[in-house]
């Protein structure tokens, strides 16, 4: 609200950033309830876009140890070097799987965040059990049949949560950017509110008003003022007792008196 005017100090423009805070402090406190449920709200989706629910990771954590125990007893059954390779990554991918889950559930994703980042979302880690799923089902085996199919149903969950747990984070996503709109309205509502009274008492639109009217400014604007406490503001608001207080002092210090009420 506040963009440093030619010709501005330093002080003029830390003046300005102090204003700016302080404006948006208000409006935060305004919408505070607000912001904090939403703000929590998408911080939940969001952790639930990587993690999804305990009960999804135990199947497939399950899948996981299927898949490198169906693929262990395929190496000590397999003779050709190709057969044997392939039960091979299949037993890797099965070993990475329900560590992956476990890892998920308990501890952090650093590990995977490193080196196999799209494993980390759900909608990565269901396609890469449709990949391990269709491995499986490939030997055509009852045993592998039954696992392979299994791990394709898990994976098919993990996408549709995916999809839904999406699809929630962004209209998350849309009333945070709702919320934050309206607290921005809200911080330019109140600099308007002080701007109107304001004026009544500046006319001519100088900028500063008589130090005697500070008192009927703040009854206009909802907090009438003893005369100690009114003595106490054209201290700070008229430290050189010039008999003027500028609009800019005048904003920051009815911002900080906004701040402070409960």
């Amino acid at each position: 609200f506040f963009g440093p005017k030619m010709g501005s100090t330093t002080a003029d423009v830390a003046a300005d950033a102090a204003a700016d805070a302080l404006l948006g402090a208000v409006a935060k406190k305004m919408g505070a309830a607000a912001l904090r449920r939403v703000k929590a709200e998408t911080s939940a989706l969001s952790v639930k876009a990587k993690k999804g629910t305990r009960a999804l990771g135990c199947l497939g954590f399950i899948g996981g140890l299927l898949t490198a125990f169906l693929s262990l007893l395929g190496m000590l059954n397999v003779l050709n070097p190709l057969g044997l390779l392939v039960e091979a990554y299949t037993f890797i991918f099965g070993v990475m799987l329900a560590l992956l889950e476990a890892q998920n559930q308990c501890f952090p994703l650093s590990f995977f965040e490193y080196w196999a980042r799209f494993i980390t979302t759900l909608g990565g880690r269901g396609f890469f059990y449709l990949y391990v799923g269709s491995l499986i089902v490939a030997k055509w085996t009852l045993l592998s049949l039954g696992v392979g199919g299994y791990m394709i149903i898990v994976g098919v969950l993990f996408i549709a949560q995916s999809y839904r747990v999406s699809k929630e984070l962004k209209e998350a996503e849309k009333e945070l950017n709702r919320v934050e709109g309206e607290t921005k309205k809200q911080t330019e509502g109140f600099r308007t509110k002080v701007k109107q009274a304001w004026e009544k008492y500046d006319p001519e639109g100088n900028g500063a008003i008589y130090t005697k009217k500070l008192g009927r400014l703040c009854k206009e604007l909802g907090r009438p003022m003893d005369k100690e406490d009114l003595k106490e503001a054209k201290t700070k608001l008229d430290p050189d007792r010039l008999g003027e207080i500028d609009f800019e002092d005048f904003l920051r210090w009815w911002a900080k008196l906004s701040l402070a009420e409960p």
